[in-house]
């Protein structure tokens, strides 16, 4: 299998390379960020402290509004979930619906679609966030999506609408809603951190 090197405007970059269902599987365990999307081995280096910060807030703020039941079906990175489609991903934070929780605990990976879904993003991960993962969470049927922009101080939440996703763009300064999770809400800013 030959690597290709995805060339970024930053030092990061993101690891790519053509395989097989078989050969993405036989890999080792990691904890670092490797998803098997379109056909490729995708692995992207390791989060920088701002990204966990994010992840935390967040992971915290969700956890906390959640009874104590819903807060077994959160989960965070890394954990492999295997869409539909057969691709595999590894999204910061997802949200599991209740019989989708009960049988990821009696199974080695996550095999359905998350009702929630959030991104952070990384200087690496913009298009392969922004783009590549918003398509395919869209065509498997994520109900909601958030990518969490730490550079511009905002959030874009995607709920999925009929087949397609409509989008909210909310700054520091707004409060975000949950769709799926009814009742949750929380101030972008505090959700991002300093």
């Amino acid at each position: 299998m030959a690597t290709e090197v995805i060339e970024q405007p930053t030092e990061e970059r993101l690891t790519r390379q053509r395989a097989t269902p078989e050969e993405f599987w036989s890999l080792p365990e990691s904890v670092l960020s490797v998803e098997y999307i379109n056909g490729e081995i995708i692995m992207s280096p390791s989060p920088t402290v701002a990204h966990q910060s994010a992840s935390r807030n967040i992971f915290r703020a969700l956890d906390k509004s959640l009874s104590a039941e819903a807060a077994d079906r959160i989960f965070y990175a890394p954990l492999d979930v295997v869409l539909p489609s057969g691709d595999v991903v590894q999204p910061d934070i997802l949200f599991l619906a209740e019989e989708d929780a009960r049988r990821a605990t009696r199974r080695d990976r996550v095999r359905c679609v998350p009702l929630f879904v959030v991104e952070i993003l990384s200087p690496s991960s913009i298009t392969l966030d922004a783009i590549t993962k918003r398509e395919l969470y869209e065509k498997n049927g994520v109900r909601e999506y958030w990518i969490v922009n730490l550079e511009a101080r905002s959030i874009a939440q995607f709920v999925l609408k009929k087949k397609h996703y409509a989008l909210t763009e909310l700054g520091e300064s707004d409060l975000i809603k949950g769709a799926v999770l009814a009742g949750f809400e929380a101030g972008v800013g505090e959700l991002l951190g300093a």
